[in-house]
């Protein structure tokens, strides 16, 4: 999972792993619409009682003013979301057409011991990214690309700052003075509560993360759908389906299990049943409109360090994938698959998002067309090793 936004840098074996939000707005002051018409009204009237002659007075035409593209917003949250380290968390927004949505899971690691979370541990991303990285930002931020199939979506955009894949809502004493703050799910909720705020006709909602973005992507999109009914839903999870089921430790340290929806679908889950595919599968019980593209590396050399820690082997991660695949799928779910060959990790916040290229597919016209509901044929790697 990338340690740090808008790159593929490796982390060490071990990096693998909202409330409604209140948006400051400055007051405009009082109403003084009346005093200014009253202005005006005495100056016509001098006008009219001189001898000046009168001068037309031409009104710009609308269509001429500048277009104005939309820019980030920084939203702050209300003060039960925050960081690791408990300082105060943001995320950012960018209005475009308010009929279709964006909600992005930033990725950067995970935390889940004293020596992973201690400060400066590079196990996980500890820094918001900021509105200037993502106005610079590639891949499906490039909003200025006409192949971007996000071109013209507003975007919520939810930083990564809790080491807890926004799955917690806990303080966790690991010993030696390491005490964090996994309020990740929090964050995260209070970002989705405020698209359903800001957005409410929303028409399209498409729910995307990378690689520890990418794991709560389907319970955020069912959530979504409990309060957009009529909206088509979508996830696209970036760099996860690798994760292995052996995560009940790891969740446990994050209180993930206590921030489950009361949905009648996970009504007694088990740590031992909170895997990625559970996710996928009882989202997709829960809200069946819901459908799901992965895209993955065959040989992801992050998710490979993961594999190593729980036991299984790193070369055949591509078997990982396609065991999480058959059991989402022998559920009734639709998921689209891409395993691209090689060891890259993250696909979406990068220049290669528009490059990469398959079996005579494009990856942005093959998860363009899953976007526009005409998805194509899964597309495996052939030579996996690339």
């Amino acid at each position: 999972m990338a340690s740090r936004p808008f790159s593929n840098t490796s982390f060490r074996i071990g990096t693998t792993l909202a409330v409604v939000g209140l948006l400051a707005l400055a007051s405009c002051g009082g109403d003084d619409s009346s005093s200014s018409a009253d202005t005006a009204a005495s100056s016509t009237e001098a006008i009219a009682t001189t001898d000046a002659p009168a001068t037309e007075t031409i009104a710009p035409n609308p269509t001429d003013a500048p277009i104005v593209a939309p820019t980030w917003e920084t939203v702050d949250a209300p003060s039960d979301c925050m960081c690791a380290d408990g300082g105060a968390f943001h995320f950012y927004v960018r209005e475009a057409d308010p009929t279709k949505v964006l909600f992005y899971l930033e990725g950067g690691g995970a935390c889940f011991s004293a020596e992973m979370c201690a400060p400066g541990s590079d196990s996980y991303k500890q820094t918001i990214t900021t509105s200037d990285e993502l106005s610079a930002a590639p891949g499906i931020f490039d909003f200025q690309n006409a192949e971007n199939p996000f071109a013209d979506y507003s975007v919520v955009y939810v930083p990564y700052c809790t080491g807890d894949v926004h799955a917690g809502n806990t303080t966790h004493d690991y010993g030696n003075g390491v005490v964090i703050q996994h309020k990740g799910f929090v964050n995260a909720s209070n970002a989705l509560d405020t698209l359903i705020k800001r957005f409410p006709d929303t028409a399209q909602l498409v729910v995307s993360g990378s690689s520890a973005g990418a794991f709560p992507t389907p319970i955020f999109a069912a959530l979504a759908g409990d309060q957009l009914p009529n909206a088509d839903l979508k996830v696209f999870a970036d760099s996860s389906g690798a994760i292995p089921d052996a995560m009940g430790l790891v969740v446990s340290n994050w209180g993930t299990l206590e921030n489950l929806p009361a949905w009648p679908e996970i009504a007694g889950v088990t740590l031992a049943e909170f895997t990625p595919s559970y996710m996928f599968v009882k989202s997709a019980e829960h809200n069946p409109k819901i459908t799901f593209a992965r895209h993955d590396f065959a040989f992801d050399k992050v998710l490979s360090g993961y594999a190593t820690m729980a036991g299984l082997s790193p070369d055949d991660l591509v078997g990982i994938m396609k065991t999480s695949e058959t059991k989402i799928e022998a559920t009734g779910a639709n998921v689209a698959n891409w395993i691209s060959p090689g060891d890259d990790h993250t696909i979406a916040v990068r220049d290669e998002f528009y490059t990469e290229e398959m079996n005579g597919v494009r990856f942005v016209d093959w998860l363009t067309a899953f976007i526009n509901g005409t998805p194509e044929a899964d597309n495996y790697c052939v030579d996996c090793a690339g």
